[in-house]
C-alpha cells in the first residue's frame, strides 16, 4: 500500500508552530505533493492521500486533482494537531471539519483516516469508536511501537478489526508496518526511517514483509523537497525532520519499480482481518 499524508512542512508536530503563525511560512505543499502525483503517474500506480482540512480549505484544487487522477482521499484531521491532547467533543469537530470539507471538494464520501503523528494510543482509543460514529471504515493512526509521542506496543503488526469493551468494531485498523526480528518492532517503512535507512536495507525488508502481508509505505510531501526552507530549532528535531531529503524521490522511485501498490480500499477489499481486542 502507498499512501501519502498531505500536510505542509512547518506543520509538521516536531516544530510545534501554532497555526495562527502558518502564514508567516512559505506554503509549497501544494508543488510537493505535484511531484509526487508525477511519480505514481510513471508508475501507474493509485495511492490513498490523506489530506489536512486546512490543507483542503486552501487549495481545493489540489485536492480535485489527486481526485481526478484516480487516487483516493482519507482525512489527515482538520489542523495537524495531536489526538492525545484532545477530548472527545474537540476531537469530533476536529474530524468533521476535514470528512465535509473534502467530500464537498471531490463529492465522494471520506472513509479513511489517518491520525497527525501517528497519535492513537492507548490512553485515547475512543477515537476509533468516534471514527465508527462517523461513518469511516478504515484507520491507519497506529504504531505497533512505543514512541516518545504514542504508539501501542501490543497490538499486531497486521490489519485487524479492534475490539474495544467486548465490542467488535466496524472499522479495519492498518498499522504502520515494521521489520521483526524475534521480539523486536523496527520501523522502516516511511518517514524518518525510511529516509535515514539505506535503500539496500529498506528494499530487503519490504521484500520479507511483502511474503506475508499488505506492506504500507507512507510519506509526507515536504520529505521529497530538500529546498524547503531550514529554521530554527533543537538539533534533535531538526535532525528528524531535514535528514536525507535529497534521498526520499530517488528511494521512491525505486520501490514503486520493484513492488506492487494498492490503495487501503483495495487491501481492505482483498481479504478478511481478524478481531483483536485493544
Amino acid at each position: 500500500m502507498f499512501t501519502v499524508d498531505v500536510e505542509d512542512w512547518y506543520q509538521t508536530n516536531d516544530f510545534n508552530i501554532p497555526p495562527n503563525q502558518w502564514g508567516d511560512y512559505e506554503s509549497r505543499v501544494e508543488s510537493s505533493t505535484r511531484a509526487i502525483l508525477e511519480l505514481l503517474d510513471r508508475h501507474n500506480v493509485k495511492a490513498t492521500f490523506f489530506v489536512l482540512g486546512c490543507v483542503a480549505e486552501r487549495s481545493p484544487e489540489l485536492v480535485k486533482e489527486i481526485c481526478a487522477k484516480g487516487h483516493e482521499i482519507g482525512s489527515h484531521g482538520g489542523w495537524h494537531r495531536m489526538l492525545t491532547g484532545m477530548d472527545r467533543d474537540t476531537f469530533r469537530k476536529d474530524l468533521l471539519y476535514s470528512k465535509n470539507l473534502l467530500e464537498g471538494i471531490t463529492q465522494k464520501e471520506c472513509r479513511m483516516f489517518r491520525a497527525p503523528s501517528w497519535s492513537i494510543a492507548a490512553s485515547n482509543r475512543w477515537v476509533l469508536e468516534i471514527l465508527e460514529e462517523e461513518g469511516f471504515v478504515c484507520d491507519s493512526s497506529i504504531q505497533p511501537f512505543k514512541t516518545p509521542l504514542s504508539g501501542m506496543s501490543k497490538v499486531p503488526t497486521r490489519p485487524f478489526h479492534p475490539v474495544i469493551g467486548g465490542r467488535k468494531l466496524n472499522i479495519i485498523e492498518f498499522p504502520s508496518t515494521v521489520f521483526e526480528i524475534g521480539p523486536l518492532r523496527i520501523p522502516f517503512s516511511g518517514g524518518f526511517y525510511l529516509r535515514f535507512m539505506p535503500y539496500g536495507i529498506i528494499k530487503r525488508a519490504f521484500k520479507k514483509v511483502s511474503l506475508k502481508k499488505h506492506a504500507m509505505l507512507y510519506v509526507h510531501p515536504w520529505e521529497t523537497d530538500p529546498l524547503h526552507p531550514v529554521i530554527k530549532g533543537a538539533l534533535h528535531i531538526k535532525f528528524i525532520h531535514y535528514t536525507n531529503l535529497n534521498t526520499t524521490m530517488q528511494k521512491l522511485d525505486k520501490l514503486l519499480g520493484s513492488f506492487n501498490f494498492i490503495t487501503l480500499e483495495e487491501a481492505i477489499r482483498d481479504k478478511e482481518y481478524p478481531e483483536i481486542k485493544i
